[in-house]
C-alpha cells in the first residue's frame, strides 16, 4: 500500500506541474495578443456615398491612435450603423491598417443597406421631431455606430460612437 500512495503523490505533483506549466503558457500567449496600451478607435464621419437601385452605400471613416510602444495591425474592423434606433447597415474594413507605435492612421469601412431601412429611420426621425418640436427646426437624425476591431494576434477591441448626422464631432 505504501508504494501505491507514493505513486499517487508523485502523479499528483506531476499533474499539478503540468497544469501550472499550461497556465503559464496560456497567459504568456494572451499577453502577446494585446498591446500594453490598446489603440483608440474614433469614428470621424459617416457619409452616404451613393444609391444604386434599392441599395444605399455608406462610408464610415475612423481614426486609430496607438499610444503603445509597439506597432499594431488592425486586421478586421466591422460595425453596425443604426439611425434612430433602426439598424440600417453592417460594414467591414476595406483593407488591413498598420498603426505605428505612438502614431495614428485613418481607415474606412464601407456598409451597404436597402433604402427601405434608411427611409424607415428618416420616418422615425420625422415622427420624433413632430412630437418634440412641432414647428421648430427640422429634426436631426440620431446615429449609433458600434463595432469591433480585430488586431493581429487575435485580440478584439470594441468601439462605439453616437451623435447626430451632420452634427459637430
Amino acid at each position: 500500500m505504501r508504494i501505491a500512495a507514493d505513486e499517487c503523490a508523485w502523479l499528483a505533483s506531476r499533474g499539478a506541474r503540468w497544469v501550472a506549466t499550461a497556465a503559464v503558457m496560456l497567459l504568456s500567449a494572451c499577453a502577446t495578443m494585446l498591446p500594453g496600451i490598446p489603440p483608440r478607435i474614433d469614428v470621424v464621419g459617416v457619409s452616404l456615398d451613393r444609391i444604386v437601385g434599392s441599395d444605399a452605400y455608406f462610408s464610415v471613416a475612423v481614426s486609430i491612435s496607438n499610444p503603445d510602444d509597439r506597432d499594431v495591425v488592425i486586421e478586421a474592423l466591422d460595425g453596425t450603423l443604426s439611425i434612430e434606433g433602426q439598424e440600417v447597415a453592417k460594414g467591414d474594413l476595406k483593407a488591413p491598417v498598420h498603426v505605428p507605435a505612438h502614431g495614428s492612421a485613418n481607415a474606412e469601412f464601407s456598409a451597404r443597406t436597402g433604402m427601405d431601412a434608411v427611409l424607415l429611420a428618416v420616418a422615425k426621425a420625422m415622427q420624433r421631431g413632430a412630437r418634440t418640436h412641432p414647428s421648430a427646426v427640422p429634426p436631426s437624425l440620431h446615429y449609433l455606430i458600434e463595432g469591433r476591431a480585430k488586431l493581429a494576434g487575435g485580440a478584439s477591441l470594441p468601439f462605439s460612437r453616437s451623435g447626430d448626422v451632420g452634427g459637430s464631432k
